[in-house]
């Protein structure tokens, strides 16, 4: 309910506007007829085109059907007064060729001017103002050429006046365009005037509208004091008042001239209608142009005072940022736990902060303007060589350390640790060099410490793995230094398909020696045959280890069967020749060895668990046979 009542009253507001556009419409084209020059009441001057492009302009296509209705009737009226009469056909085809002409003239002007307009306000810039003219001036010659075709065609107009009836109808259409169309559009920007302006509008008024009766009703020749009163508007009033004067004086020039007044006077009306229009065009255009220059003009100054006064505003801002930065600088300059200096390319001291000057021992103020000869000559050379290398290459030199002949109190050498920084000019220039110095003497004695437990704690690893590996009592490799060798060289030739070779060996009637000379002499002989095969394996890979008790292992890499015998005889008659007396053996005076000896190629279906086996089978193998030899093993 409520929306159909919202609707019923747009729809009552819209009838009613195009109702009174309508009106006026028709106004219009009665008064534009009283300017009829040729047949068909093709008038000199149409009214209407400067309200249409307005209120299209404006509006959009709100006011059409009332441009429509009111040209429809305006010009029904005039065709009936046509004599003979035309035909219904002729009529109509007329009429609709006309009302279209006079809607599409304001709607092609709009959408030239609003497509390529770069501004909303189109009479304050030269560029959109031209636009205006262009469209202004080429509009009316759509709808000229369609009126006075369609009125050529029904017989109105003869064929051979075409020509002066199109030009009529498109100056007479073009002119309100430049005159009365800008006083409407420019009427929403205009501003309230102060009471002074008022007296001096009306007395501007007043001289503008003498010259104006002097002119075109007493037809005296000074047309051209108008063109400055036209110029003080512009300056003093803006594009409004300068267009109202405009539309007034044409106004008047037309009338006169219409009556037989003013200095446009020929030999018809036609042609003195036409001239005028020349005049009021150049004085409209003078005025349109004037006044966008003039505006432009005070939008570039508006624009540059607000610019001005934006730079002055951010010039304050940044000087209060720099003076705040400046302070927290010198306060973090001032405060900092670090000694802080600045150099100058003569490498002499423009600013330090406290604590670089109790380093130095020095006050601040005896520091500035010295150099670094001057201040610290034992440390001078290393320090103006970073400066140098700075302001030569452009780049920070970081983490330089500057050792000194100088004790502190706890009696160690004074060492910094410093770092340099270059400062830039406007041009990207080195102009002078920023540092910062921290004392690491404690540091370095605490370097120096470290370093000497790390050498102390590397000579307790060294003697723990021997500790671990070794085997105490005859300083070869023991049965856990066995085990992790053999996983290894294993799982090296599974990858290479190389042959591993494992070597077991015990003494014969070890424990019969043992009983006979005693545990003391039997560690020497244990000690004397590990000494002696660890003579014979002449390769860094090739292992001898204390497997349990008097029993041996030798881990050969890289070594097939019959090197390995070779090398197991090589271990028994090594031992042999070792003399050790043996009262007790069964085999002779002198101690024996019985040797197994294993090989194969490692892979990933067998563990290293086999080899052992397979070399302890072959060792048993060797004291079946009579001990006092080597056995390799055979699956056989």
């Amino acid at each position: 309910m409520k929306g159909n009542r919202l609707f019923q009253k747009r729809t009552i507001r819209f009838v009613i506007f195009n109702l009174l556009v309508a009106i006026a419409y028709a106004m219009g084209v009665r008064l534009s007829h009283e300017f009829a020059t040729l047949p068909a009441t093709v008038a000199s001057v149409w009214f209407p085109s400067g309200m249409t492009l307005a209120l299209v302009y404006l509006l959009g296509n709100r006011a059409i059907l009332g441009i429509i209705c009111g040209s429809t009737y305006a010009l029904t009226l005039g065709l009936f007064k046509v004599n003979p009469p035309l035909p219904v056909f002729s009529f109509l085809i007329v009429l609709t060729c006309c009302a279209c002409a006079n809607v599409l003239q304001p709607l092609l002007a709009t959408y030239w001017i609003k497509k390529y307009a770069r501004h909303q306000d189109i009479f304050s810039h030269v560029n959109t103002v031209v636009l205006y003219i262009a469209a202004a001036v080429f509009a009316p010659m759509v709808s000229a050429s369609l009126g006075v075709t369609s009125l050529c065609v029904a017989g109105v107009i003869k064929w051979h006046g075409y020509g002066i009836s199109w030009v009529t109808w498109w100056l007479g259409s073009a002119l309100p365009h430049l005159i009365f169309t800008p006083t409407i559009l420019l009427w929403k920007n205009l501003s309230q005037p102060n009471e002074h302006r008022w007296l001096e509008i009306t007395l501007v008024l007043f001289v503008f509208l003498c010259v104006s009766w002097i002119c075109f009703l007493k037809g005296y020749p000074l047309a051209y004091l108008l063109l400055p009163i036209l110029i003080w508007t512009v300056f003093r009033y803006g594009s409004f008042f300068a267009s109202l004067l405009v539309s007034l004086v044409s106004l008047i020039a037309i009338l006169s001239t219409a009556r037989g007044h003013g200095l446009y006077i020929e030999n018809s009306p036609n042609q003195s209608l036409l001239l005028l229009q020349s005049f009021t065009a150049v004085f409209s255009l003078t005025s349109l142009i004037l006044s966008a220059v003039i505006d432009e003009r005070k939008e570039a100054e508006l624009s540059l005072k607000q610019t001005m006064e934006s730079l002055e505003t951010q010039v304050i801002e940044r000087t209060k940022e720099l003076q705040q930065s400046k302070a927290q600088l010198s306060g973090f300059f001032a405060s900092a736990p670090v000694g802080m200096g600045i150099v100058d390319r003569q490498l002499r001291y423009i600013r330090i902060n406290p604590l670089l000057a109790e380093i130095y021992q020095r006050d601040i103020d005896d520091c500035l303007g010295r150099s670094a000869q001057e201040i610290v000559p034992d440390l001078s050379l290393q320090i103006e060589a970073s400066l140098s290398e700075v302001f030569k290459t452009g780049k920070p030199l970081l983490n330089q350390e500057n050792a000194s002949n100088l004790y502190n109190p706890e009696g160690t050498l004074q060492t910094w640790l410093s770092s340099y920084f270059p400062i830039f000019d406007l041009d990207d220039i080195p102009v002078a060099v920023g540092f910062v110095v921290f004392e690491i003497s404690d540091r370095k004695r605490a370097e120096a410490d470290m370093k000497y437990a790390e050498s102390i704690l590397r000579k307790a690893n060294l003697e723990l793995e021997s500790l671990v590996n070794i085997d105490g009592l005859t300083q070869i490799a023991n049965r856990r230094c066995f085990n992790q060798r053999l996983e290894l060289e294993w799982a090296r030739l599974e990858r290479e398909q190389q042959p591993l070779t494992l070597i077991l060996f015990d003494i014969d009637y070890f424990k019969r020696y043992n009983d006979c000379y005693g545990h003391q002499m039997g560690d020497d002989c244990l000690m004397a045959i590990a000494q002696a095969v660890k003579q014979v394996l002449l390769r860094p890979a090739d292992l001898v280890a204390r497997y349990g008790g008097e029993e041996f292992a030798v881990i050969l890499p890289n070594t097939d069967e019959k090197g390995a015998i070779i090398v197991a005889e090589q271990i028994r008659k090594t031992i042999t020749n070792l003399c050790i007396a043996h009262q007790k053996s069964d085999i002779g005076d002198i101690v024996t060895v019985s040797i197994g000896v294993a090989s194969l190629i490692p892979n990933s279906i067998q563990e290293p668990s086999m080899l052992v086996k397979q070399a302890d089978v072959a060792l048993y193998h060797a004291k079946q046979k009579g001990r006092n030899q080597s056995v390799m093993f055979s699956p056989c």
